[in-house]
């Protein structure tokens, strides 16, 4: 199935971009704390700041890239993107000095540092858009200022056919599953249904990538019963309605049978996928304590590599208790429905599973 390059790229620039928000926010919010704090000004170790400083200033540059990469490739469409964070970026490197200084309290070779991890942040913020820049200047002066790009056009794929209002009948509504085949779908006229080569075959046209929305084949099938039952001749064929090569796979993508059955799996799935963080947690909650053990110990040591002053006790987060186990298992378990939700999402209307 032919995957879609925008909503690819559409996709990864968000996580890109809400990756390195974080980061950057707490990279810069720990940096301005420790300004604040009095730890560039009137440092306890020199030598242990300075350290923590080029830690932050690596940190800080990865979430950079990761913001700068995201945010042009999440509005790439927007000419102005580049130019804008450009201007944005160049004016607060400008400016970090006589900010940073005024927070940390003095002007001094630690408070350089700190100034320095913060520029680290903006540097690739700052190549990106000019990168961009001049890509959106050079195709203004090839094509010229009164170009509209074209959007392209992702529309249904149908199959019009001409007939005579026929007296509605009732339906019988199925109960539709993610087993469900095409032709009991609603979305599936009955007319065609009833001489469809697929639905005589027993298998749902995603399997056999083929069918009325798509096939040239399928759709003359059904063309030649429809003509034939209603006693007409000379119906056009799908050569001039379908345009696919040989060779070709049909865009289920955009088919309204396929997404209907995306639609049924999702509303299956989806409640599943919500439920079951909260019941593997519950369930394996004895793994859980022990890998949040471990977790603590780690994040306890990492505390002791980048704090501004030795700490004084084995657990300066306080994080090693059985309360905050379980306030950390809630929230991780609220994030973990959420997101499985969304991955059940991604994998479905993205990925096409």
């Amino acid at each position: 199935m032919r995957r879609d390059w925008t909503i690819w790229r559409t996709d990864v620039c968000r996580w890109l971009l809400q990756i390195g928000v974080i980061g950057a926010v707490l990279g810069v919010g720990y940096l301005t704390w420790g300004g604040l704090s009095g730890y560039f000004a009137s440092p306890v170790d020199p030598i242990r700041v300075a350290r923590v400083a080029n830690t932050l200033a690596y940190f800080l540059y990865c979430c950079g890239w990761m913001v700068a990469l995201g945010l042009v490739g999440l509005y790439w469409e927007w000419r102005p993107i580049g130019i804008t964070v450009f201007l944005s970026s160049a004016f607060a490197w400008i400016l970090m000095p006589f900010v940073f200084a005024a927070i940390a309290g003095a002007n001094t070779d630690l408070t350089m540092r700190g100034v320095d991890a913060l520029k680290s942040f903006l540097t690739p913020l700052i190549i990106v858009s000019f990168v961009q820049s001049v890509w959106a200047f050079v195709e203004y002066w090839r094509y010229g200022p009164t170009l509209r790009l074209k959007a392209r056009k992702a529309g249904q794929l149908v199959v019009s056919i001409q007939r005579e209002k026929e007296k509605k009948r009732p339906t019988y509504r199925h109960f539709l599953t993610p087993l469900s085949p095409c032709w009991k779908l609603p979305v599936v006229d009955r007319l065609m249904c009833e001489h469809c080569p697929v639905m005589k075959r027993r298998r749902p046209c995603w399997k056999l990538k083929a069918g009325c929305q798509c096939s040239p084949a399928i759709v003359d099938a059904v063309l030649a019963g429809m003509a034939e039952k209603m006693g007409e001749t000379g119906w056009l064929l799908s050569s001039t309605l379908l345009q696919w090569q040989k060779g070709r796979r049909p865009p289920c993508h955009r088919c309204s049978i396929f997404l209907q059955h995306q639609q049924i799996k999702y509303d299956w799935l989806a409640p599943v996928a919500f439920f079951a963080p909260p019941v593997l947690l519950f369930v394996g909650w004895e793994r859980y304590q022990t890998v949040y053990t471990k977790a603590v110990h780690w994040l306890n040591h990492l505390w002791m590599q980048i704090a501004f002053t030795p700490p004084a006790s084995f657990d300066p987060l306080g994080l090693n208790n059985e309360t905050m186990a379980i306030f950390v298992a809630v929230v991780l378990g609220v994030v973990a429905m959420v997101y499985a939700v969304r991955l059940v999402e991604f994998a479905l209307f993205r990925l096409f599973l």
